[in-house]
């Protein structure tokens, strides 16, 4: 369902209730009407499908300054897929653009290779030639984890209770490849075989949420194919985004009449969260144990999911000496937004400023989340005074594996 069309009597379903309005970080940082989802719909709606509405430079700004977080859909009365329309919008208004940007282009070239080191390398050159300010960038780790850990099966060094195969998604094979290294350990110590399947790309998700469909599908329909043929119990990804796009967004994209649709239903139910994965079977052999204080962020698309938004806390409560500090699930968005950040500078360092204050408050020495970006991001804002990893980083440093230094 991709046609902006199709939306009409979904977006009619709004009530203007604004529990919308609540919930999202643009509007509690911009407070303007125009920038919550209902006025967003409503101004979808009369521009692209009821053509009511030129379509000016500041609609595609109010179209634009989304961050897609979800949190709209997830306090909608009527279950209202803001985000979906959202995605369809922006490709009604990509319709006729011709030439892809630059930055389309760097783009979906990198999904293409999962991550092409050497072309982001090339990119983040120029961009300091250019007198960029990458300080909010991610670095490159010096060994990609495809490296490290090839496509193919990896036994467990424990008995043998499940097999998974294993997501790794773009930012962790090319920059934090502790995340992967550490997700394979801890599988590899509770009894776990990994599959890592071969010609994987990315998710897709930074296509679409450009409004870039067509290149998100492309994506999509190649891991369907790879990973539909894994004889697995589930598929894990250490990635919210990662999980969300592969779960729900291919569900969305895939046409129910195509050939790959029956497929990605396959996939989309072995779809599962590392940790909530071993939060199910269980831990096994001593607790592990580090004397850290530890607090959490939520990434946007882990909340409001059964299982996901707490998992970390959960997993990690079998770690011994560790202070966990919880954060509340509307603890707020960090403004990374994928790659928002970089076309809403201003906006994003604002949401922030917010939320390294909160995580400066409670005194925690270390920062865990399942996002990248926002690891990244949250990094940047906080600098050296504290630590930002993944909690399965966290897990495996408990255990007392090695993991390299990215």
């Amino acid at each position: 369902m991709m046609d902006i069309a199709l939306f009409k009597d979904i977006i009619d379903k709004c009530s203007h209730c604004a529990f919308c309005e609540a919930v999202c970080p643009v509007f509690r940082e911009d407070l303007l009407e125009t920038h919550v989802a209902r006025s967003r719909m409503l101004i979808l709606r009369e521009a692209l499908i009821e053509k009511r509405l030129p379509v000016t430079k500041r609609v595609r700004e109010i179209v634009n300054r989304c961050l897609l977080c979800g949190q709209c859909k997830n306090a909608c009365p009527a279950g209202v897929p803001v985000d979906d329309i959202v995605i369809a919008g922006r490709s009604a208004l990509q319709q006729g653009k011709g030439k892809l940007s630059p930055k389309r282009f760097l783009v979906n070239q990198m999904m293409a290779h999962r991550g092409d080191a050497r072309l982001l390398r090339t990119g983040e050159r120029m961009a300091a030639m250019a007198g960029a300010d990458l300080t909010d960038y991610p670095r490159f780790a010096r060994t990609l984890f495809s490296e490290i850990y090839p496509s193919g099966i990896y036994e467990p060094v424990t008995p043998r209770r499940a097999t998974v195969a294993y997501y790794p998604g773009c930012a962790t094979n090319v920059f934090y490849p502790d995340t992967g290294e550490a997700v394979m350990q801890v599988l590899s110590h509770n009894g776990v075989s990994v599959i890592i399947p071969d010609k994987l790309v990315c998710c897709g998700i930074p296509a679409l949420a450009s409004g870039d469909i067509e290149s998100a599908q492309a994506m999509m329909q190649k891991n369907i194919e790879q990973l539909s043929q894994v004889e697995a119990d589930w598929i894990v990804t250490d990635c919210s985004s990662c999980l969300m796009t592969l779960k729900e967004k291919t569900l969305f994209v895939i046409d129910s009449v195509s050939d790959v649709r029956q497929k990605a239903e396959a996939v989309s139910r072995k779809m599962i969260d590392v940790m909530a994965f071993l939060n199910g079977i269980g831990l096994v052999g001593s607790p592990p144990s580090l004397g850290e204080r530890v607090t959490f962020h939520i990434p946007c698309h882990a909340k409001g999911k059964e299982g996901l938004a707490n998992a970390p806390f959960t997993l990690l409560s079998n770690v011994e000496k560790a202070t966990l500090i919880p954060q509340e699930e509307d603890s707020g968005c960090c403004g990374a937004g994928g790659t928002f950040f970089t076309g809403h500078k201003r906006l994003s360092q604002g949401l922030r400023k917010k939320r390294c204050s909160a995580i400066r408050h409670s005194g925690a020495s270390t920062v865990l989340t399942q996002c990248p970006s926002c690891r990244t991001y949250i990094q940047a804002g906080l600098g050296c005074e504290k630590n930002v990893t993944h909690p399965m980083v966290f897990l495996a440093r408990a255990y007392g594996f090695p993991i390299s230094r990215i």
